[in-house]
């Protein structure tokens, strides 16, 4: 049973949402959400959202760089930020006696972040050793943002949230300010106080933090879609790898369509565990792949179902793309077992208990719909998930494992 929140709204239209859990342990998850990702970048200026997120921990009018973590450490609690395709993420987690302090922290950086040109040119380094590190010398990286910027070719998740490394080279302080005072307005964001804190002290002090911030900005309008894919797209690519890779996507609807419930148990089914279709096939049985992974994106927009596996050495990418299809197929024709039903089912359910059982993964949860603009997929997502049937799995996969659908990259060694 989720736990139940309740929320006011400034005048400014800033939202918070007050959840209580874990009574008497004295801890609290602070979540500041803004309703901005990479999908709100343009082509040309990519990665700006995850680059602001790096810039929200540097000086604002009244502290200096580095403050921010300094004393959230100093009161033994912890922070990090996560920046997504749909949405930014800030957390504190620390002990109520400290809501005050972490409030006044991220009241600041919303309303007096500097963004001085001498801390952002060095942080641009940072970021593209980032980019380096995790994509452009990381096969499997290098693989997925590949996989998106074919499978979309219109839409911004043509890039992952990390952008392209010409643009980060690009960038100046002017376009991270723009996007700043654009997206990182109250009206665009808001605030889950989750764990033992009770509603009005929750609401009364963040109120007074936050209620005196203006907007100053219309925020644009989203008109991106996707045009419909008219065929299979096949690409290869030579990157230096010690082994040769293989990803396929299919297109698929957004986080709040009525069969997301569904692909997320063709994803248990498919390559969750030992036991799933995939592992037992491809690595137990013939032996081609070390790593195998299936899964639906869950985004505000049109998605993906992502198929990537990892090829043992000496194996080919286009063997293992023959087996996997034909595996892929045999989900279209043929019905998972009761069993093998009972089991997703179980698994989903207790990954959805999971997700409740503190203050920080609950707040997580909450956010991630609320910043997305439906919460209803997730109040209803128990009673869906116990509907789950093998002639459904099997329907959506008829429905959205298609050729025409597909977009499917390889990745060799170099020539």
């Amino acid at each position: 049973m989720l736990p139940k929140f309740s929320k006011i709204t400034l005048e400014n239209g800033f939202e918070i949402y007050h959840t209580p859990l874990n009574l008497g342990s004295n801890v609290i998850s602070i979540d500041l959400f803004y309703k901005v990702g990479s999908r709100n970048e343009k082509m040309g200026k990519s990665g700006i959202a995850h680059m602001l997120e790096h810039l929200n921990f540097k000086s604002t009018k009244t502290r200096k760089a580095g403050e921010f973590d300094e004393i959230v450490k100093g009161f033994g609690g912890i922070n990090n930020a996560s920046t997504g395709f749909d949405y930014t993420h800030y957390f504190i987690k620390c002990s109520n006696e400290n809501l005050d302090k972490s409030l006044e922290l991220y009241s600041d950086i919303m309303e007096n972040l500097k963004l001085d040109n001498d801390e952002f040119l060095p942080e641009r380094n940072v970021v593209l050793e980032e980019r380096r590190w995790r994509t452009d010398n990381n096969p499997i990286g290098f693989l997925y943002f590949r996989l998106f910027n074919n499978a979309f070719i219109y839409h911004p998740y043509h890039w992952t949230p990390i952008g392209f490394f010409k643009d980060i080279e690009n960038w100046d302080i002017s376009d991270i300010k723009e996007f700043w005072q654009t997206y990182y307005q109250p009206k665009n964001a808001f605030l889950m106080i989750t764990g033992d804190i009770d509603e009005k002290s929750a609401f009364d002090i963040a109120s007074k933090h936050f209620i005196h911030i203006k907007n100053t900005k219309d925020i644009p309008e989203f008109y991106f879609k996707e045009p419909v894919q008219n065929g299979a797209k096949e690409v290869i690519l030579h990157k230096q790898s010690d082994v040769e890779m293989v990803a396929i996507a299919y297109k698929i609807p957004p986080f709040n369509h009525e069969d997301q419930v569904a692909l997320n148990a063709l994803g248990e089914y498919l390559s969750s565990g030992k036991s799933s279709l995939l592992h037992k096939k491809l690595i137990d049985e013939l032996n081609l792949v070390n790593q195998i992974y299936a899964y639906p994106m869950d985004c505000k927009d049109d998605g993906v179902f992502i198929f990537i596996a990892v090829c043992n050495p000496k194996i080919k990418a286009k063997k293992v793309k023959s087996e996997l299809l034909k595996l892929i197929k045999q989900t279209k024709k043929e019905l998972a077992n009761e069993d093998e039903i009972t089991k997703i089912k179980n698994s989903l359910k207790s990954d959805f208990i999971y997700s409740l059982d503190s203050a920080s993964k609950l707040a997580n949860l909450y956010g991630s719909y609320i910043a997305r603009g439906d919460i209803e997929p997730l109040l209803s997502l128990e009673e869906n998930t116990a509907k789950i049937t093998s002639q459904k799995l099997k329907e959506c996969a008829k429905k959205y494992f298609t050729d025409d659908n597909s977009t499917t990259i390889i990745l060799k060694g170099t020539k």
